[in-house]
């Protein structure tokens, strides 16, 4: 039995981790179903991904009792954060409490980060042994910067959420009488005003950018198909007509 529940809404599906008696740490089922559903959404009209989790805890990362990284061609955390960055709408990380080991850097990997003032962050890779992906240091340095990702990842420090309002990590923090998932359906209300394409298209620029790998040619394409869209002919109608625009699926 998987201990992840998928959602398709209207315009958004819902990745939910459920085991709290683990800390939601991800066994190889519950791999497979989160990358089966970013693949199969990757064609439906979404405006958003909402991942979150259930209990005190989002995630603890894998359940390393599972895995063997012998027979690995890559890191399955690094799998999910590749295809969250590589998926054409945002996806927004709603903490409903601490993140530790790879969930730290599915999170990172997230466009938007909803938390409460129960976040900690932990990485416990040197008392494991391990060491990181070149790809989740380089999602730590860019979000929390030098310092903080070697106290998390050289000293496996618990990060108080005081450090962590002072990074970049934090995009959203709700305060009493709201959830991090209420304020996430908030979020994806906002996009669904937004242009799809426009909204795909920079947040792909953007990624490149982060990753010193942007394609310049294809990034003035995907400028210029935005000008030429119905989407940004229809808002400068709206714009006269005194209407909120309307915009089109892909």
């Amino acid at each position: 039995m998987t201990g992840v529940i998928v959602n398709y809404k209207n315009n958004y599906g819902v990745i939910t981790l459920n085991d709290p008696s683990i800390h939601n740490a991800l066994k190889k089922e519950d791999i497979n179903v989160i990358r089966e559903a970013l693949f199969k959404w990757r064609n439906q009209e979404l405006d958003a991904i909402i991942i979150t989790g259930t209990g005190k805890s989002f995630c603890s990362g894998l359940f390393l009792e599972e895995f063997d990284y012998k027979v690995w061609d890559k890191n399955p955390i690094t799998l999910i954060c590749e295809d969250i960055e590589n998926f054409k709408c945002p996806v927004i990380c709603a903490l409903n409490g601490g993140a530790y080991g790879g969930a730290v850097e599915i999170a990172l990997s997230c466009d938007f980060r909803v938390v409460n003032r129960k976040l900690t962050l932990m990485v416990p890779a040197g008392r494991l042994g391990i060491h990181y992906e070149s790809s989740g240091l380089r999602r730590a340095l860019n979000t929390l910067g030098p310092s903080l990702t070697r106290r998390l990842f050289l000293l496996g420090e618990v990060i108080p959420f005081e450090d962590i309002l002072k990074t970049n990590f934090i995009d959203f923090c709700v305060g009493e009488g709201e959830t991090v998932k209420n304020k996430s359906l908030k979020l994806v209300e906002s996009l669904s005003k937004n242009s799809p394409l426009a909204v795909s298209g920079m947040k792909k620029t953007i990624i490149e950018i982060l990753n010193n790998s942007l394609n310049a040619e294809a990034a003035a394409i995907r400028v210029r198909d935005c000008f030429n869209s119905d989407d940004h002919k229809d808002a400068l109608l709206a714009i006269k007509g005194k209407r909120e625009p309307k915009p089109k699926d892909f």
